[in-house]
């Protein structure tokens, strides 16, 4: 398993429009027993977004590649709270 803040500091450098837009990003591991799944959360100013990271994305993440799910988060967040003109590379 990758330590929670491995996964942010690479998130951060495949996003780098999360620290252009000034976003604060955690990512917290799946406390149940055996889980692989990672919490990950957006948020500027008092609004939040939270999805789930299954091991496969978190392993793609890692390895340099973005990844679709964390790609269409962060475009619908900036859109919704941000800039409703902003588009993001597609992931792959």
């Amino acid at each position: 398993m990758f330590q929670q803040k491995e996964v942010e500091a690479k998130i951060r450098e495949l996003y780098p429009d999360i620290d252009k837009f000034g976003i604060f990003v955690t990512v917290k591991k799946d406390k149940l027993v055996g889980a692989t799944n990672y919490a990950v959360q957006l948020e500027k100013d008092t609004r939040t977004a939270t999805f789930k990271l299954g091991i496969d994305d978190v392993k793609q993440c890692m390895a340099g590649n973005r990844c679709a799910l964390i790609t269409a988060e962060l475009g619908q967040f900036i859109k919704r709270f941000i800039d409703e003109n902003y588009s993001i590379a597609e992931a792959g």
